[in-house]
């Protein structure tokens, strides 16, 4: 089989990428070692992610794949209970859970490549942020909401009202941000907004979705305004969660539309050897002329040749290690703290009862000034006990006992309403950046369990028959660390083996970070394999073979067409 590009992982970068050059005319074949989509950013039945977490605790071995060894090395302090799960297909467990921002890259692409009819999305219900064991307290965002807050003081209003309407603008040049950018947003919003210290984090930690109190100003103020735009386009949310797991569903959406547009997938199988060929004339093995690579799979009669290979960095055999090059991020991205430089605890957990958003009741600081407004307007919690299907829940540093002083955490809660998970059963996932070295010494279970207690809480106790409160367990728990890998030297002129740039961990902006990366990489490939075609062609008109044909790319996503004949489900 020969094609223009091989594209090694399903992870959300590399689909986007392979289906916009199957789209642009491009000869694409997409590998991948597992026997399912989505790579890093996979959704997972639960017999698959007990077999992911089986394969990634089984000792090594002398002649391991690359793929298996460099995933060991990324999934570290793995730990799950005994517990299998009935109905066990109904679960769609996500190895990266995100939220997508109603207005960003990834939603315009799913638009303009049509890869939106595959797919489904429920908006996200509540926000809120961790106050204490069994309470949530919201988060305002909007004049309204900062209107009817009983948490709030007169004084305090006005100045976060004065903010939010900075946030909202173009604020870049202005008396308030010349000489902050870089400093820190909760010291920025303290010291330009004189707003306290429960407000600031408020906006730092539940509005731009801070890591930590260190977090420079300017990435959150844009990741702010990104969100406030992205509020009132599919509902009162800014965000939404992708059905059947979020991303992970959402690559196999993408690489749908690259395999309806030509491309070949192949899963399952793992990668033998990569051959670089001579650049002049033919081998004994090799008979192909002018291509630049061969692959040979295991269990795969064809042998693949390319012009260029496109790689998550955990295929990239030792021996082309140093022929590999990163494509560079692009310059708008704005997810701040480069999280992708750091370790990510992580639980996934399942639930058997709700989780409740319980609001606070007014501070005291807000009964003695004067504000009693407030009380009679204050906004109901959706249902009379506040139980979300979809939600997400932030835990400022110093929030919960035993967490950390310096970090944020993230709980996503997805139910039935995603189509996540069977009814009655709800998929807790926790996050944590680990940002001090002295944190890494620690397991993930040791590192994640206040935040799961802590979740706990939030769920209405059993009652026994002697009227006592029974303890609240999850039914199910799996704890890891993801680990960042190191990623090849940026990508020059005559680079033929990319490798995407990698994406940010922050639960708000992977999906669209990932996207822009695929973009990056679809000009850069888009380049070489048209420069590489251009050599294969015969010069005066001499020469044997198939001519390649000119193939103009002008935008990242051609026109739609409507296309009849295209694969049911079913022959998907």
């Amino acid at each position: 089989m020969d094609v223009d590009a091989a594209v090694f992982g399903t992870g959300l970068s590399e689909s986007v990428a392979a289906a916009a050059l199957s789209k642009a005319g491009f000869s694409v074949v997409h590998i991948d070692a597992n026997a399912y989509y989505g790579g890093n950013d996979a959704s997972l039945t639960f017999d698959e992610l007990i077999q992911w977490a089986h394969e990634r605790t089984t000792p090594s071995e002398d002649k391991e794949p690359t793929y298996i060894s460099v995933q060991k090395q990324r999934y570290t302090s793995i730990s799950r209970s005994s517990e299998t799960l009935p109905q066990s297909r109904q679960y769609s467990f996500s190895l990266s859970p995100t939220v997508i921002p109603s207005l960003g890259p990834l939603i315009d692409s799913l638009v303009t490549s049509g890869v939106s009819r595959y797919g489904g999305f429920k908006l996200l219900e509540r926000l809120g942020m961790f106050d204490r064991p069994g309470v949530v307290r919201s988060v305002p965002s909007s004049k309204e909401d900062v209107f009817k807050s009983r948490e709030l003081s007169l004084v305090d209003k006005r100045r976060l009202m004065r903010f939010l309407v900075f946030a909202a603008g173009q604020f870049e040049g202005t008396m308030e941000l010349t000489g902050r950018e870089n400093t820190p947003f909760f010291g920025f919003l303290r010291d330009i907004f004189s707003l306290d210290e429960r407000t600031a984090s408020s906006v730092a930690f539940g509005l731009a979705l801070c890591v930590s109190v260190q977090d420079p100003t300017l990435p959150a103020l844009q990741r702010l305004r990104r969100y406030s735009k992205s509020v009132g386009r599919y509902g009162p949310s800014a965000f939404l969660v992708g059905h059947y797991g979020g991303v992970g569903e959402v690559a196999q959406g993408f690489c749908r539309t690259s395999a309806v547009s030509g491309g070949t997938y192949i899963l399952g199988r793992r990668l033998l050897s990569i051959t670089q060929l001579p650049s002049q004339g033919r081998t004994e093995k090799f008979k192909e002329v002018g291509r630049k690579y061969a692959i040979e799979l295991e269990e795969f009669p064809e042998r693949l040749t390319c012009d260029m290979i496109i790689s998550s960095p955990d295929y990239i055999p030792s021996e082309l290690s140093s022929h590999a090059s990163a494509v560079p991020p692009p310059l708008s991205s704005t997810s701040g703290t480069p999280t992708d430089m750091y370790p990510v605890a992580r639980c996934i957990a399942v639930i058997d009862s709700p989780i409740r958003f319980l609001a606070t009741g007014p501070s005291p600081e807000t009964r003695t000034s004067g504000d009693t407004s407030s009380d009679e307007q204050a906004p109901q919690e959706k249902g009379a006990t506040g139980e979300v299907d979809t939600a997400m829940l932030i835990f400022a540093p110093s929030s919960v006992s035993g967490g950390s002083t310096t970090s944020a955490a993230h709980m996503l809660v997805t139910g039935e309403g995603s189509m996540s998970a069977p009814s009655g059963r709800w998929i807790v996932y926790l996050s944590r950046h680990l940002l001090h070295e002295d944190e890494k010494t620690s397991s993930a279970e040791e590192l994640l369990k206040p935040y799961l207690n802590a979740t706990m809480s939030l769920i209405a106790p059993s009652i026994s028959e002697e009227g006592s409160a029974l303890p609240i367990q999850p039914i199910f728990t799996l704890f890891f660390i993801q680990n960042p890998l190191s990623a090849p030297p940026a990508s020059d002129a005559a680079s033929t083996i990319l490798v995407p740039p990698p994406v940010t961990s922050l639960v708000s902006e992977l999906a669209d970070a990932a996207t822009e990366n695929a973009e990056q990489v679809f000009w850069k490939a888009a380049q070489t394999i048209t420069s590489a075609r251009a050599e294969r062609k015969p010069q005066g008109g001499e020469g044997k073979g198939e001519t390649p044909k000119d193939i103009e790319v002008d935008s990242f996503w051609p026109p739609l067409d409507v296309i009849d004949d295209e694969p049911t489900l079913e022959e998907w």
